[in-house]
């Protein structure tokens, strides 16, 4: 009875989509009303803003198994450190401002605070270990805030957060991170940041092994999945995020990609 009210209200009301947080993303279509996050496997998302503003999230290389979207434009390109699962720019057309977490000579982060048309970008610089970057250098949160959220992707994050970075990150509504450990956090390191983090809506893990992936040496979603109550996977690998809060805890969302 539930779902045929829904899917009446769909045909009457399209808004009723946002409400689901669950859509597919089409490049002619109009942008949504919230925000919509579509995720092309690894650590690689489009972020399509209530304006129409679309911004691609380290965008990924055929060479960790995922199908690589055709045909893919973007008006904004970040990076959030310079390994080439995450730094493919070939994958996006069009011709779309670059922002690079990290100094050329990788080095040092880039200091990032401006805003592009409806979104507002900043960067937090990280680490990709636990010793300060000596095993596989330096990372970078991007912290993007449109249509009344924030969202913040937290790339190849290799540690938890100190009370510093806590403060500098500040507030978030979603946090999309890495879960699959070996070159990032593992599933307990994961829970531990979100702790910390308390985004107030949604967690969406990336950076795991899949049926499809070729990184072997991930671990599978499923780990940070145990024991948490709030979990809902989407047929699908799109996500029109309702600001309203729909649940007393957080709520981790599973995307699928095939």
């Amino acid at each position: 009875m539930f779902w045929h009210r829904v899917t009446t209200a769909i045909r009457i009301a399209p808004i009723v989509a946002i409400v689901l947080g669950v859509g597919i993303w089409n490049a002619s279509a109009a942008p949504p009303s919230a925000p919509r996050l579509q995720w092309f496997g690894q650590s690689c998302f489009l972020l399509e803003s209530p304006g129409g503003t679309r911004v691609l999230m380290d965008p990924l290389s055929a060479s960790v198994g995922f199908p690589m979207p055709e045909n893919l434009e973007a008006d904004v390109v970040t990076v959030s450190h310079e390994h080439p699962d995450h730094n493919n720019l070939a994958l996006v057309g069009g011709k779309p401002k670059l922002i690079r977490g990290l100094t050329t000579d990788k080095k040092g982060w880039m200091k990032i605070d401006e805003k592009f048309r409806d979104v507002s970008i900043r960067s937090l610089g990280v680490y990709h270990d636990e010793k300060l970057g000596k095993d596989r250098g330096l990372n970078t949160i991007f912290i993007f805030e449109t249509g009344g959220l924030r969202i913040a992707h937290m790339g190849d994050l290799g540690h938890t957060l100190d009370d510093k970075q806590l403060s500098a990150l500040g507030a978030v509504d979603v946090v999309l991170i890495p879960v699959g450990g070996h070159f990032t956090i593992d599933a307990a390191q994961a829970a531990r940041v979100v702790e910390q983090v308390r985004p107030r809506l949604i967690v969406i893990p990336m950076h795991y092994s899949t049926r499809i992936s070729t990184i072997k040496e991930l671990a599978t979603v499923e780990r940070f999945l145990e024991g948490r109550t709030h979990v809902r996977r989407v047929s699908g690998n799109s996500l029109v995020i309702n600001p309203v809060k729909q649940r007393p805890g957080v709520e981790v969302v599973v995307l699928e990609r095939q």
